[in-house]
């Protein structure tokens, strides 16, 4: 099932929001990039994935 979501807030709070998603993307591609195990690594691929697109949306280059 697929759901959207509006979310209103002001510059500065989405400000901190593209701060936080930044520290937490780099975080999870050093992970990606140190972890053996198969099965996490491509959860945690699918997970990078979704957060920068949310990212790019927060930061206006997404649809």
């Amino acid at each position: 099932m697929r759901s959207s979501m509006n979310l209103e807030i002001a510059d500065e709070e989405a400000r901190e929001l593209r701060i936080a998603l930044d520290i937490r993307l780099r975080q999870m591609r050093d992970e990606l990039v140190h972890t053996d195990d198969h099965a996490y690594r491509d959860d945690l691929r699918r997970s990078l994935d979704r957060l920068e697109k949310v990212a790019e949306k927060v930061s206006g280059r997404g649809p």
